[in-house]
């Protein structure tokens, strides 16, 4: 083999493994999101009343709030 038929071979291959970390750097990238139950609770009940209040649709002001 000729020097430039190593080099292309292991450009080639140099190419393939780096597809595949970018590949899996991808695939790993998004992963589904939502609410931690857990962090949610421990936030609403350390969290003062007066800020939480009026986050939902149905709570009404209190009465020294606008």
């Amino acid at each position: 083999m000729t020097l430039e038929t190593l080099f292309v071979i292991f450009g080639i291959a140099g190419s393939v493994g780096a597809l595949y970390v970018a590949w899996r750097a991808h695939k790993n990238a998004f992963k589904p999101t939502g609410p931690d139950d857990e962090l949610v609770e421990r936030f609403v009940a350390s969290a003062p009343l007066h800020l939480l209040h009026g986050l939902t649709a149905t709570s009404e002001p209190l009465p020294d709030q606008p």
